[in-house]
C-alpha cells in the first residue's frame, strides 16, 4: 500500500509540474509575444504534443526495461532549467521565424523537453503498479487520475499563489529542483542509480540559478508578477536626454512620465490631451478604460481640476505602483476614482454618462484585448457617452500594408456603432507602413470633428470586412499581421 501511495505521489507531482511549466512558460514569453490567444495556443499545443510523444515513448521504454524512470526524471530536471538560461531565445525566435512560428518554436525549445520526459511518468508507473492483466485498466485509471489531480492543483496553485509569490526564474528553478527530488524517490521505489550528490547539487543549485537570473537591471525600480500581468517600473533617459519613468506590462510600455514634471511622455497621451484640449470646457465627466500608471487621468485633471474622472483598471497591484512611483501618488486626487474591475463588467453595471470615454487597454506591446473592441463592447461605450461627447481610443497600427488588418476591421466595427468617426495621426511624418500611435474617435455627429479636422491629420485608411463581434473576434490573428509583415516604428 505504501508503495502504491508512492506511485500516486510521483504521478501527482508530474502532473503538477506540467501545469507549472505551462503557466509559467506562457508568462515567460509574454514580454515577447503577449498573453493573447497566439502564444497561449503555441504553449498549450506544444505541451499537449510533448505529453503525447512522452507517453508514447515512455510506454516503450518502460517495456524495454533498460532505462529506469529515475533517469528520465533527471533529464526532465536538467532540461527544466532551459527557460532560465534561454530567456533571450524568444526574441531570437520572433526575429528569425516571425510572430506565430516564433511563439511555437520558443515553446518547443524551452518547454517541450521537460514535459516530454514528464509524459513518460504515467506509463512507467502503470507498468510498475500492474500485477496482472485483470487489473491493468483499474491501475492505469488510478495512476492517470493522480496525474490529472496534480495538474488541476498545479494550475490553481501556480496561477493564484506561486506566480505572485516569486519571480518566474525562481519558480522554474524550484520546479526543476523538485523534479530531481522525484528522480531520487523514483530510484528508491523502482530501482535505478542513486546519485545523492547530483540530487543535492540540483536541489540547491537550481533555485539559486533561478534567483541569480531574477536579478533586476540597474534602471529597473520595481518588478513583479501579478495575477494579471508581468509588470515593472523603469527610469532611464530617452533620446532627447530627458529622464522618463515607465510602467511596463507584459513587455509593453503602458505609461511614461517625465520625472522632472510628471507630464505624460508617450506621444499618444500628449496628442490625446491636445485633442481633448480643443473641447476641454465641455468635458465635465470622463471615463478612462485602462488606468496603468494613471498618467492620462492625471493630465486630464491638471487641464481641468474640477473634472470628475472614473478610471477602470483591472489590476490593483498596478494602481499601487502608480501611487508609489508616478505623479498620481504625489498628492491626494479626490476627483479621480479608481474602479478595480473588468471594463466590460463595469460598463454593464454603471449607468453614468460621460463627456469623454477613452479606451486605452493593451495586453502586450500592440495587442488590444478582443473583448474591448467588439461591436457589443463599443455599443456599451456609446451608451455611456453623452450625445454631445466623444469616444476616443489609442490604437497602434501601420496605415498601409498587411499590418492594417486589425485597423480596417476595427474601423468597420466603429462605423457600425458610431454615426461619425475619424482616425487621427499623432505624427504625420511617420512612414505609413511603420507602426504608430493612432487616435480613433467616434461621435454622434460630424460637428464633433470641426476643430479636430483643422488641427490634426486624418488617416484615410478605409474600413474593410465585417464588424468584430463577441461571437467572431479574430483580434489576435489580425494584430499578428503587424509582426508577420515586420514590426518597425519609423
Amino acid at each position: 500500500m505504501v508503495r502504491r501511495l508512492g506511485f500516486f505521489a510521483l504521478a501527482f507531482g508530474s502532473g503538477f509540474a506540467v501545469l507549472t511549466i505551462e503557466i509559467a512558460g506562457a508568462r515567460l514569453i509574454a514580454p515577447v509575444f503577449g498573453l493573447s490567444v497566439v502564444p497561449w495556443t503555441a504553449v498549450i499545443g506544444t505541451i499537449l504534443a510533448a505529453l503525447a510523444v512522452g507517453s508514447h515513448l515512455g510506454g516503450r521504454l518502460a517495456d524495454a526495461g533498460r532505462i529506469p524512470l529515475s533517469r528520465v526524471l533527471v533529464v526532465a530536471s536538467l532540461t527544466g532549467v532551459l527557460p532560465i538560461i534561454g530567456t533571450g531565445f524568444p526574441w531570437f525566435a520572433r526575429e528569425t521565424f516571425g510572430f506565430i512560428p516564433g511563439a511555437v518554436i520558443s515553446a518547443l525549445v524551452l518547454f517541450a523537453p521537460p514535459v516530454l520526459c514528464l509524459g513518460a511518468v504515467v506509463p512507467y508507473l502503470v507498468q510498475a503498479d500492474t500485477d496482472d492483466l485483470g487489473s491493468v485498466g483499474r491501475r492505469a485509471g488510478d495512476i492517470s487520475a493522480a496525474a490529472t489531480a496534480g495538474s488541476i492543483l498545479g494550475s490553481f496553485v501556480t496561477g493564484f499563489v506561486l506566480l505572485p509569490l516569486m519571480p518566474l526564474p525562481t519558480l522554474i528553478g524550484m520546479t526543476a529542483a523538485a523534479l530531481m527530488l522525484m528522480a531520487l524517490a523514483s530510484s528508491r521505489m523502482l530501482g535505478g542509480e542513486h546519485h545523492n550528490g547530483q540530487v543535492a547539487a540540483a536541489v540547491v543549485g537550481f533555485p539559486i540559478l533561478g534567483v541569480l537570473f531574477s536579478g533586476v537591471p540597474p534602471d529597473t525600480l520595481h518588478t513583479e508578477q501579478t495575477l494579471h500581468t508581468a509588470v515593472s517600473v523603469t527610469e532611464r533617459p530617452w533620446a532627447d536626454g530627458r529622464v522618463v519613468r515607465e510602467l511596463w506590462q507584459n513587455g509593453g510600455s503602458s505609461s511614461a512620465e517625465y520625472v522632472e514634471s510628471g507630464a505624460p511622455a508617450h506621444v499618444y497621451a500628449t496628442s490625446s490631451m491636445a485633442m481633448v484640449g480643443t473641447r476641454i470646457d465641455r468635458v465635465e465627466r470622463a471615463l478612462v478604460l485602462g488606468g496603468a500608471a494613471l498618467s492620462l487621468p492625471v493630465a486630464l485633471q491638471e487641464a481641468r481640476p474640477d473634472m470628475e474622472i472614473d478610471v477602470v483598471e483591472i489590476d490593483p497591484a498596478v494602481t499601487e505602483l502608480a501611487e508609489r512611483y508616478f505623479a498620481f501618488g504625489e498628492r491626494n486626487r479626490p476627483g479621480i476614482r479608481i474602479h478595480h474591475d473588468d471594463a466590460r463588467v463595469f460598463l454593464r453595471s454603471d449607468q453614468t454618462r460621460y463627456d469623454l470615454v477613452y479606451l486605452d487597454v493593451f495586453d502586450h506591446l500592440l495587442t488590444v484585448p478582443w473583448t474591448m473592441v467588439t461591436e457589443e463592447a463599443l455599443s456599451e461605450m456609446r451608451v455611456r457617452t453623452d450625445p454631445e461627447g466623444v469616444f476616443m481610443a489609442n490604437i497602434l497600427s501601420p496605415l498601409e500594408g498587411d499590418g492594417t488588418a486589425f485597423l480596417t476591421r476595427f474601423r468597420a466595427t466603429l462605423e457600425a456603432v458610431f454615426p461619425a468617426s475619424r482616425i487621427y495621426m499623432t505624427d504625420p511624418s511617420t512612414d505609413p507602413r511603420a507602426t504608430q500611435n493612432l487616435i480613433v474617435v467616434g461621435a454622434e455627429s460630424e460637428e464633433a470633428f470641426a476643430s479636430l479636422d483643422q488641427s490634426w491629420n486624418v488617416a484615410r485608411t478605409p474600413a474593410f470586412g465585417e464588424p468584430i463581434t463577441d461571437d467572431w473576434a479574430p483580434v489576435e490573428f489580425l494584430q499578428a499581421r503587424v509582426f508577420m509583415e515586420g514590426l518597425r516604428w519609423r
